[in-house]
């Protein structure tokens, strides 16, 4: 071969393209060898190797998304504004990892949750906390000011909205675990408290807390001793498909109305009605009589709330007014 036709075939096989052999030989054409796109690798730490599948990670976020919602229900109704809470992540690390990147002064609720072992962590931000405790006694909550230290009845306000918000772990955790969340202490310094092991392995859930136009956090702390267990049976598509089962049971439905029944509401007997001046009001004495719309013989008519539903009788029943039913207004079925 000449040097031209070397330097052509150099050139093909280093991408240039094709080319002919000079000369008038009969050289064969080459193709520029195509160059396969990387794969791309995660890092693995072999000393801190991983415990939680993600089957796993995927049941707790789905626990922790459904106490989300109940979360945001009942804060939009405690706060009397709106509120909104939502998952920003859910993490596998060591306690001293999730303990360093807390600020000295907190406010955290120690939870005693069995049958997982070991103690529970609630940490929500502290000016949070101000803005909650703004909105429960009547403030605007704005703007929340933070100060350095909880005072007594602040942390009183705290103690009593802590054991509000654990009573929903109970409903997010059923299809998992029966599990007893109890309210042991609270913390308001980091620092001075070691609640479990450093290197003990936690699951850390993030969450966003929205309350209006103010944009908080808080943080769940999970102790995983014998959390493995627990989440070792649990699929994530049984989990889905069981929690989906049971809001359309009738069963369900049958304990909400259960429930319904012990509600008190406003029943009043309806003579007549009629329309009196002011000066009437105010001269009227004893022995005056007030004429209605109605004749006298005409059956009273029973308002539940602010709906007639029920005709009957004014009498005297064991020496207190009382209304005989007679008949039915409105169809109550």
């Amino acid at each position: 071969m000449s040097q031209e036709q070397i330097d052509n075939l150099l050139k093909s096989l280093s991408g240039d393209g094709d080319s002919d052999s000079g000369g008038g030989g009969n050289a064969p054409k080459k193709k520029a060898a195509e160059i396969k796109p990387e794969k791309k690798c995660k890092l693995y730490d072999f000393q801190n190797p991983k415990i939680f599948s993600k089957e796993q990670i995927r049941t707790i976020s789905i626990i922790y998304d459904n106490y989300a919602k109940h979360l945001s229900s009942f804060l939009s109704g405690y706060l009397r504004t709106d509120c909104a809470i939502s998952i920003n992540a859910v993490e596998e690390q060591k306690y001293f990892e999730y303990s360093n990147a807390l600020p000295e002064s907190i406010m955290m609720g120690v939870l005693n949750v069995k049958p997982i072992e070991g103690n529970m962590l609630i940490e929500i931000k502290k000016d949070t906390c101000y803005l909650i405790i703004d909105r429960l006694l009547g403030g605007s909550g704005e703007e929340p000011v933070v100060q350095i230290d909880f005072s007594d009845i602040e942390l009183k306000l705290l103690d009593k909205f802590y054991k509000q918000i654990i009573r929903y772990l109970k409903d997010s955790w059923s299809n998992v675990a029966d599990i007893d969340p109890e309210l042991n202490e609270l913390v308001t310094n980091a620092r001075l408290t070691q609640l479990m092991p450093l290197d003990e392995v936690v699951i850390i859930v993030l969450l966003s807390v929205k309350i209006r136009d103010y944009e908080g956090s808080m943080s769940i702390c999970i102790p995983c001793i014998n959390l493995e267990n627990l989440l070792g049976n649990s699929n994530t598509y049984l989990f889905l498909n069981r929690k989906k089962k049971n809001i359309d049971s009738e069963e369900t439905k049958a304990n909400i109305f259960e429930n319904l029944k012990g509600s008190k509401i406003d029943i009043r007997g309806i003579l007549g009605n009629t329309t009196l001046t002011l000066q009437d009001l105010l001269y009227l004495q004893v022995g005056d009589v007030i004429p209605l719309d109605k004749p006298v013989d005409s059956p009273a008519v029973v308002r539940v709330g602010t709906i007639d539903c029920f005709s009957g009788d004014i009498g005297v029943r064991k020496n207190k007014m009382a209304v005989k039913i007679k008949n039915a207004v409105r169809d109550l079925s």
